[in-house]
């Protein structure tokens, strides 16, 4: 279903607006009619798999709503999923790789931390050696 970017109504409501406008009505590639589609349904990363598997969503807003996830949650078991999802989905991003690298310098739970090194070693061999070169001679004891 189109909707009208002015009244915001189904296209039958008579308005003389163009609907077949195929652009961003907000400058990042949603149109209004697609944002609807979410409207009213909780996210989950279950979801979030769901979506990038049948191409509802990028790899790059998945990264995005995972990332958003890991931060933002004060629950470890969503951190801990959102972490996984990372390997599932094959997220390999520089954004991804960042998220990574955030989540092991400043989790405070060790579990999500480790799960989170493991990762970013089986996804970013060699761009997480580094890291973890600088994470043991930097680690306290």
């Amino acid at each position: 279903m189109r909707f009208c970017k002015n009244h915001r109504l189904p296209e039958n409501h008579g308005c003389s607006f163009d609907l077949k406008l195929n652009s961003s009505l907000n400058g990042f590639n949603i149109l209004y009619q697609d944002a609807l589609d979410f409207m009213g349904k909780e996210l989950t990363v279950a979801k979030i798999y769901d979506y990038v598997t049948t191409k509802q969503i990028t790899k790059i807003e998945a990264t995005n709503l995972l990332t958003y996830f890991i931060e933002n949650s004060e629950d470890s078991e969503i951190r801990k999923i959102s972490i996984l999802a990372f390997k599932v989905l094959e997220l390999k991003s520089e954004t991804a790789f960042n998220s990574l690298e955030s989540c092991i310098i400043s989790e405070e739970d060790p579990k999500i931390r480790k799960i989170a090194t493991e990762i970013i070693t089986c996804l970013f061999p060699k761009k997480s050696k580094a890291l973890l070169d600088w994470i043991s001679k930097n680690r306290k004891p």
